[in-house]
């Protein structure tokens, strides 16, 4: 992930918007005499537009968090350390699968599922 790649999108239209909310509220309350308020403010609106402006987001750099509207895939068995292997059985000439408990041919939208060996199943045989 590069140092510019983590925000992009939505994240960068809401942010600038932000910003633009934050320096408003940051020149009421300093002209209202709200100093403390008013300086907050304006370090939010400067933070925000910082974002919005570089494309960088250092909390999201910091967490690992990819904005940029890619497909992430995630890999459960990879994040626990396991390494387990998916079983396929090919049932037909055309590729289909077998229940391993009944023989029977699993068709597209039947309920299924891996068994306690980690072989595919019907759900009415689990």
């Amino acid at each position: 992930m590069g140092s510019t790649d983590n925000v992009g999108g939505r994240d960068r239209i809401v942010r600038a918007l932000l910003a633009v909310v934050l320096s408003v509220a940051a020149l009421r309350s300093l002209r209202n005499g709200k100093r403390l308020r008013g300086l907050l403010a304006g370090i939010g609106a400067l933070a925000f537009g910082f974002n919005a402006t570089t494309k960088y987001c250092g909390l999201n750099d910091a967490l690992g968090v990819d904005t940029t509207g890619d497909e992430v895939s995630l890999d459960i068995d990879e994040l626990r350390g396991e390494d387990t292997e998916t079983v396929v059985e090919d049932a037909s000439e055309d590729g289909g699968l077998t229940c391993a408990d009944c023989g029977e041919p699993i068709v597209p939208g039947e309920r299924r599922g891996p068994d306690e060996s980690g072989e595919i199943v019907h759900d009415r045989c689990h």
